[in-house]
């Protein structure tokens, strides 16, 4: 029996989750089986499958040769809708993964819930990112490697004033949520 890191339900579920998605090129930064339930992995399926479908996805998963040509692929703009929640799985997942002193320091109550319930909190859609004390790579050195091969980062950056952002880049698209 394993419990959900984001319903905390209590699970059978085998499923494996890729912190950032296969179809990026990640095969290695994954949770192990069981950290998330069945439920939780199709509902963040919803939104990767937004974001990944995008145009502007599309065209970098061509150009950095992730997506042949021949992949019959229906772009659509980009849903900023879905971004903000596809980041925040990412960066809930990676913290929980690789960074377990900040998994610890922070309360990602507020976050969580918005991902589980689909709450939007004022408080995450703040962007500001003044006074950062640090900046580091979320994932440790073997796993940013490998993702640095597929031209990918994932980076996270701490306020003076205790807010947390994480940062996602893939090939020139850049974006960044703030996480608590």
């Amino acid at each position: 029996m394993s419990k959900c890191i984001f319903c905390h339900r209590e699970h059978t579920d085998e499923t494996v989750e890729h912190i950032i998605p296969r179809t990026l090129g990640n095969i290695h930064y994954i949770l192990p089986k069981g950290d998330v339930c069945g439920r939780c992995n199709n509902r963040f399926a919803k939104y990767e499958q937004k974001v990944l479908n995008s145009d502007v996805f599309i065209e970098e998963r061509r150009r950095l040769n992730l997506l042949k040509p021949t992949n019959e692929v229906i772009p659509h703009k980009l849903d900023a809708q879905a971004l903000h929640p596809f980041l925040l799985k990412m960066g809930y997942e990676a913290i929980y993964r690789s960074r377990k002193s900040l998994w610890k320091t922070f309360d990602f109550e507020v976050a969580r819930s918005m991902l589980v319930d689909g709450k939007i909190s004022p408080l995450l859609e703040d962007q500001g990112l003044s006074n950062v004390i640090q900046s580091k790579s979320i994932p440790r050195w073997l796993n940013t490697f490998r993702l640095g091969r597929n031209h990918m980062q994932l980076l996270f950056s701490r306020t003076a004033d205790d807010r947390l952002f994480v940062h996602f880049q893939f090939g020139v698209i850049k974006a960044k949520v703030r996480m608590v």
